[in-house]
């Protein structure tokens, strides 16, 4: 799923406390950038918020892999104020534009250029993680690639770190695909004559359906990417939140794991 990418607006530096997540203009920022096309986006990292707050402690450092432009990051880095991050994705030019968000961060985030496709992506990551996030990336890699990055990932968190993988997933059956390609499809053409356009809903089913990412889309359904997580070590693994193909899922690193977590570079 390629998302459109919006100037970045000044985020909010608030401290995270029980309500922030609900309140912050921090929300405000990433639910207006994704609004346009992809629904449920203040629930999304509502969500995703909610599940880092619940850490015994706010996440000192913070992963997101696939970057993309960063909002991911640069909207967490908003949420808590006292963490640092790191965004990677093998783009230039997501990159850039990862950049111009988390400059709002005031100096927090490092950006790194890797390709997921590969394990090599680790070298230049210096872990251990608190939390590591990811947003509408990972479903481009192959099944057995998005394992053993589970894999990957599980070993860059200190003991009791959290995953949380905002992703699109493969429905269960195609006549439920059909019902989650036309709820997009009304969302989108919903938005966008909110702004204006004068666009019939026929048109932009085509264009959905038409859409050139679409064939880049290696779609794995929700339990399957479940079991994965909890094979490679994960707990406490669950689907936080769904809205048909959108999903917001992950695990955590057993609090008492005493294996050594990854530290490269």
């Amino acid at each position: 799923m390629t998302l459109d990418v919006v100037e970045p607006p000044r985020l909010s530096s608030a401290a995270m406390d029980a309500a922030v997540w609900k309140e912050a203009h921090v929300v405000d920022a990433f639910a207006d950038a994704r609004a346009a096309r992809v629904p449920g986006t203040r629930m999304q990292i509502e969500a995703l918020l909610h599940v880092l707050a619940s850490l015994p402690a706010p996440p000192r450092r913070i992963l997101d892999v696939g970057a993309g432009d960063g909002l991911l990051l640069a909207t967490a880095l908003a949420a808590f104020p006292a963490s640092t991050g790191v965004a990677v994705d093998f783009s230039p030019p997501m990159l850039e534009r990862a950049r111009a968000w988390l400059e709002a961060s005031g100096g927090r985030a490092a950006v790194v250029e890797a390709d997921l496709v590969s394990p090599a992506w680790r070298a230049g990551v210096d872990g251990p993680f608190d939390a590591v996030i990811s947003g509408f990336a990972i479903h481009h890699l192959p099944d057995d690639r998005k394992r053993a990055l589970y894999g990957e990932i599980h070993e860059l968190l200190v003991p009791g770190g959290v995953f949380l993988n905002l992703e699109h997933v493969a429905s269960a059956t195609p006549r439920v695909e059909a019902i989650a390609d036309e709820a997009m499809v009304v969302h989108q053409h919903a938005q966008r004559r909110a702004a204006g356009e004068a666009v019939t809903l026929d048109a932009v089913r085509r264009e959905y359906r038409e859409r050139p990412d679409r064939v880049a889309n290696i779609l794995a359904p929700l339990d399957v990417q479940c079991g994965w997580l909890r094979e490679v070590g994960f707990v406490d693994v669950d689907c936080f939140w769904k809205l048909f193909e959108l999903a917001l899922f992950g695990g955590f690193r057993r609090a008492g794991d005493q294996r050594e977590s990854v530290r490269t570079r």
